[in-house]
C-alpha cells in the first residue's frame, strides 16, 4: 500500500513538472551556481582592490574551475568578467606603480607588434589569427597589470601561492586518481583549456613544481607548509600519470636543479621527491614501454614521434618560405600539409615553441622570443648574485633561483610542445622582473613574509612596502 502510494506520488510529480522557481533554485544550489555566485561576489572586490582581481584571474586561468563542471558554468566567460572588473579598478586605484622600463618589457612589446603585423598583413587564416591575437593581447595586458600592481612582497607572495595551489591541487587530485587506477589511463587537465591535453598538463606541472617549493619556502603557517609539501609530492606523481614523455624529460632536467637548491634550505622537499618517485614502480608495463621510446631512434619509429617530426618539418618549411613575418597564427591547415608533404595530414601544430614562432611570425618573432627567454635568465642570474650574502634580501635571490628553474622546464619542454603563448610563462616573467626591481632597492625596508590571504583581511587597506623605487601612480 505504502509502496503504491509512493509510486503514484512520483508519477504525479513527474507529470506535473517542476514547481515554479524550483529549476532556478536547483541551478543556484548546484556547483555551477555556487561557483557563479562566488565569482560574481568577488567582482566588486576585484574593482576595489585590482591586485586581488589579478589573483582571481590567475586562479580561473590556471585551475579552470568552471571547466571541471558539466553544467552552464562550463561556457561562462568568468575570466573576461574578472579582467574587466580588474581593469576598471586599475583606472582609479592608487595602489599601483610605474611600469618597469626593463629590456624584457620592450621585448614583449616588440613581440606584440610582430604578432599584430603578421595577423593584419600576411595571415593565411585571417579570422582565426585575429581571434588568437585578441587572446594573446589579453594575456600581455594582464601581465602588464601584474607588473604595476605587485611591486611589494605581500602581494607577490600571494600571487606565488595562488599559482602554486591552482595548478598543484589539480595535480594532487590527478595523482590520487592515477594511483587508484594503477596509472592505467592517461591523466588530462580541465577540458577545453590550456591544460586539457595530457602533454600540456604534465608540462605545466613540471613548470609549477619550483613555484610550489617557493610558496612553501615563503609560507609561515605550519599547516600551509605541510599542505604545499603534499601538493608538491603528488604533483610529481601526476606527471607520471599523464604518460607524457616531454613532461618526463622536463622533470628529469628541472628536478635535479630544484633538489640542488633544496637540500640545504628545505630537506623535506628531498624526502617528498624520493617518496613521490617510488610511484614509478606502480606504473604498468605499457607506461614503461612508452617512456623507453624517448631515445631518438625509438622515438622516430613511434606513431606520435613520426607525427611530431612531420609537424616540425612542415613548420620549418613554412617559416623558411615566409621568413619576414611568417604565415600568421594557426596556419597548419590541410592545404599547407599537402604543399609540403603530399598525401599526409594530421591535425597538429608545430609541437615546438620555437618552430611554432618561426612558422607563424618568421625570423623576427623567433628571435624576439628567444631573446626574451635569454634576457629573463640573465636578469634572474644577476638578481640572485646581487642579493647573495645579504640576509634581509636573501629571499629575493631564492625566489629568482626557483623562477629560473621553472623557466628551464618551460624552455626544455618547449622542444616537444608548442605553448609559446602560455600565460603562465609571461606571468612568471613578470615575477622575475618584480624581483629584479626588489634587488635594485638595497636600502629599502621590506616587510616580513606572511601567509597571504589568510592572516590579513582582503578588503582592509594594508600599507605595503614597495619592492621598487618606482613612484606610485595617482
Amino acid at each position: 500500500m505504502v509502496e503504491s502510494m509512493l509510486h503514484a506520488t512520483v508519477a504525479f510529480a513527474q507529470s506535473a513538472g517542476p514547481a515554479p522557481g524550483a529549476s532556478m533554485l536547483s541551478a543556484i544550489l548546484s556547483l555551477d551556481g555556487l561557483l557563479t555566485l562566488l565569482i560574481v561576489a568577488l567582482l566588486p572586490l576585484c574593482a576595489l582592490r585590482p591586485w586581488i582581481g589579478v589573483l582571481v584571474f590567475a586562479w580561473i586561468g590556471y585551475m579552470n574551475p568552471h571547466r571541471l563542471l558539466d553544467g552552464f558554468a562550463f561556457h561562462m566567460p568568468y575570466a573576461k568578467l574578472v579582467a574587466a572588473a580588474t581593469l576598471c579598478g586599475l583606472l582609479v586605484t592608487r595602489e599601483r606603480y610605474a611600469l618597469p622600463r626593463t629590456r624584457e618589457v620592450y621585448l614583449v612589446a616588440a613581440l606584440w607588434v610582430i604578432f599584430v603585423a603578421s595577423t593584419l598583413l600576411v595571415a593565411l587564416q585571417p579570422a582565426v589569427a585575429r581571434e588568437k591575437l585578441a587572446e594573446i593581447s589579453k594575456i600581455f595586458l594582464m601581465t602588464g597589470v601584474t607588473l604595476v600592481l605587485f611591486q611589494d612582497r605581500y602581494k607577490l607572495t600571494a600571487l606565488v601561492l595562488v599559482i602554486a595551489l591552482s595548478v598543484g591541487l589539480l595535480g594532487a587530485g590527478g595523482a590520487l586518481w592515477g594511483l587508484s587506477t594503477g596509472f592505467a589511463e592517461r591523466l588530462y587537465g580541465p577540458p577545453r583549456s590550456f591544460l586539457g591535453d595530457n602533454n600540456a598538463f604534465g608540462y605545466t606541472l613540471t613548470i609549477v613544481l619550483p613555484i610550489i617549493a617557493l610558496a612553501r619556502r615563503q609560507a609561515e603557517r605550519r599547516w600551509l607548509r605541510r599542505v604545499l609539501l603534499a601538493v608538491f609530492a603528488l604533483s610529481i606523481v601526476a606527471v607520471f600519470a599523464t604518460w607524457s614523455r616531454g613532461a618526463l624529460i622536463g622533470l628529469c632536467l628541472s628536478l635535479p636543479l630544484l633538489l640542488a637548491w633544496s637540500w640545504r634550505r628545505d630537506p623535506a622537499i628531498l624526502l617528498a621527491t624520493a617518496a613521490a618517485c617510488l610511484a614509478i614502480y606502480a606504473t604498468p608495463r605499457p607506461w614503461v614501454e612508452r617512456m623507453q621510446t624517448i631515445t631518438p631512434t625509438a622515438y622516430r619509429d613511434t606513431s606520435s614521434g613520426s607525427k611530431r617530426m612531420a609537424s616540425w618539418y612542415v613548420a620549418l618549411r613554412l617559416g623558411l618560405d615566409h621568413p619576414i613575418l611568417g604565415a600568421g597564427f594557426r596556419p597548419f591547415e590541410p592545404d599547407v600539409y599537402e604543399r609540403y608533404m603530399p598525401g599526409y595530414w594530421d591535425n597538429h601544430d608545430a609541437h615546438n615553441h620555437y618552430l611554432q614562432l618561426f612558422a607563424e611570425h618568421g625570423v623576427p618573432g623567433l628571435l624576439l622570443f628567444v631573446a626574451l627567454l635569454g634576457s629573463l635568465f640573465l636578469t634572474l642570474w644577476r638578481t640572485r648574485r646581487a642579493t647573495r650574502g645579504d640576509p634581509p634580501r636573501e629571499w629575493i635571490g631564492e625566489a629568482a633561483q626557483l623562477v629560473a628553474v621553472s623557466l628551464v622546464a618551460y624552455a626544455v619542454g618547449g622542444i616537444f610542445l608548442n605553448m609559446p603563448y602560455f600565460d603562465l610563462f609571461y606571468q612568471l616573467a613578470a615575477v622575475g622582473l618584480i624581483l629584479q626591481q626588489a634587488a635594485r632597492a638595497p636600502g629599502l625596508e621590506i616587510a616580513a613574509p606572511c601567509a597571504p590571504l589568510l592572516s590579513v583581511p582582503w578588503a582592509r587597506r594594508r600599507p605595503a612596502a614597495a619592492l621598487s623605487p618606482a613612484r606610485a601612480g595617482g
